[in-house]
């Protein structure tokens, strides 16, 4: 037998087989579905079960929980439930708040959603309608838009009033994110609405315009400019013109899209501010948007002018060299005029950040630099180069997980043939490609002398075998 494999061994060696582990296959990408857009009010129904039937309280705390984490695309589902339960007895929720107040008397810090899960007699209709109610405007007040904060302040008037005093402490919560909508509702056609408005609105100290723009957040600011031109409050309007020039794209557009909503309205003020940055009066007979617009165009010139010299600084350290300085100039330019008429001159000194970026092992900076990049000229002479670096930059992420995806370097070279690193990648791994494809040729061959070997012995060898059993033996004399 230890003959037998000796034979096998010295077939196989002249196809060089030794021991070799298998290189295992490609995974494929994990398949994610694209969420649902939106949310039917049957899906909110259908989550706010077990809140309102007979489960348990671990079953009732996990639809809470559900309810708060939906995003804004739920809001008009939530305002159309919030709608059904207004038109349930007023009374019945007055009694069930009055039972899980004194279900916390003594422990003031106890939310009114816990007081009314808690309370003994919590099965009532006027029970479960207070608590889906605090539920959905808490959902509501996470989302924490100016949207959903509407639609928090209208349901103040529902059931009587009964839960005003929970959505002020909801309001006080929100803070500033709250004011936008707090300001439209100064105009509301419910009489009550508007009370509890201005009364929230004097509780923050936003009674005036200028104190309603004291903000640090930039969406607020924004919502808070549109919901005075929503409301049409002249008094704000000097106020808004002091942002038609800010540096804050998001609220200088706010700013002027409010201006040119008051109209005629606001004519004089805006003939005085363009009087007072040019030094000349606009014609007599212009209207108030035609004013607006070149008032608009005055401040564009003067701040594009700091604008261009920003450009132009960021222009001479990309020639010397300094790309990390360059790109921290251009993304000023950027958040100052984000739709620059000479922003594609940026397009080189990202791309070329971002390549360091990309072999100082920053993969993450190197692709949002090259974004940045493609969206500034996504048409331009750099685009094919860009997209061709960001797939070379996931294919080798992929790599770096064990995933070998060839696809995605060939559309890099097909994207820019130029790319060295895509090519150098790709024929890496074709050349493993053909050397397992080698391998497997060797084995199969390999395997086929092994079976002619083993078919040989047994067939030969059997027959031998059998020869000297058939020799008779020579009998003793």
């Amino acid at each position: 037998m230890r003959r037998t494999f000796r034979i096998i061994l010295l077939l196989a060696l002249p196809f060089g087989l030794v021991p070799a582990f298998a290189t295992p296959a490609a995974a494929e990408p994990e398949k994610v579905e694209a969420p649902a857009v939106g949310m039917s009010a049957a899906d909110l129904d259908k989550m706010l079960a077990p809140l309102v039937g007979d489960g348990d309280a671990t079953a009732r705390r996990a639809a809470i929980k559900a309810t708060l984490d939906l995003g804004t695309d739920a809001i008009p589902a939530i305002a159309k439930e919030l709608k059904e339960l207004s038109k349930n007895q007023s009374g019945a929720v007055f009694a069930a708040q009055k039972l899980a107040r004194e279900q916390r008397r003594g422990q003031p810090d106890m939310e009114m959603v816990d007081a009314l899960l808690d309370m003994k007699k919590n099965d009532g209709p006027g029970a479960k309608t207070a608590l889906t109610t605090l539920v959905l405007l808490k959902a509501l007040a996470h989302m924490g838009t100016t949207p959903a904060v509407r639609v928090i302040i209208t349901t103040s008037d529902d059931h009587a009033g009964a839960l005003r005093q929970e959505i002020g402490k909801i309001l006080h919560d929100l803070g500033d994110r709250a004011l936008p909508a707090l300001i439209e509702a100064k105009k509301d056609p419910s009489s009550e609405v508007r009370k509890f408005a201005h009364a929230q609105i004097e509780a923050m100290g936003k009674k005036t315009a200028g104190d309603a723009v004291q903000t640090k957040s930039n969406q607020v600011l924004a919502d808070v400019l549109r919901a005075f031109a929503n409301i049409h409050e002249i008094d704000a309007v000097p106020v808004i013109l002091s942002f038609v020039n800010s540096d804050r794209a998001e609220v200088q557009g706010a700013a002027r899209e409010a201006i040119m909503r008051f109209g005629n309205d606001a004519v004089w003020k805006v003939r005085e501010a363009y009087t007072n940055l040019t030094g000349k009066s606009p014609p007599e007979s212009a209207k108030s948007d035609e004013v607006a617009k070149e008032l608009f165009a005055a401040y564009d010139r003067v701040r594009l002018k700091e604008v261009y010299d920003l450009l132009e600084q960021g222009k001479k350290s990309e020639q010397e060299g300094k790309l990390d300085e360059a790109v921290a100039q251009y993304d000023k330019v950027l958040a100052r005029q984000p739709l620059l008429d000479r922003r594609a001159e940026m397009v080189p000194a990202f791309v070329g950040f971002a390549k360091a970026q990309a072999d100082a092992g920053k993969a993450d900076v190197a692709k949002a630099t090259l974004r940045k990049a493609l969206r500034l000229d996504p048409e331009g002479p750099h685009a094919a180069q860009i997209r061709a670096e960001l797939l070379t930059i996931e294919g080798k992420e992929l790599e770096a997980r064990g995933i070998a995806e060839k696809d995605l370097f060939a559309r890099a070279l097909l994207e820019d043939p130029a790319n060295a690193g895509a090519r150098a990648e790709l024929d890496r791994l074709e050349a493993g490609s053909e050397d397992r494809h080698q391998k497997l040729q060797r084995y199969a061959a390999a395997g086929a002398v092994f079976a002619v070997a083993v078919a040989f012995i047994v067939l030969f060898g059997g027959r031998r075998k059998a020869g000297k059993t058939a020799k008779p033996r020579a009998r003793a004399a």
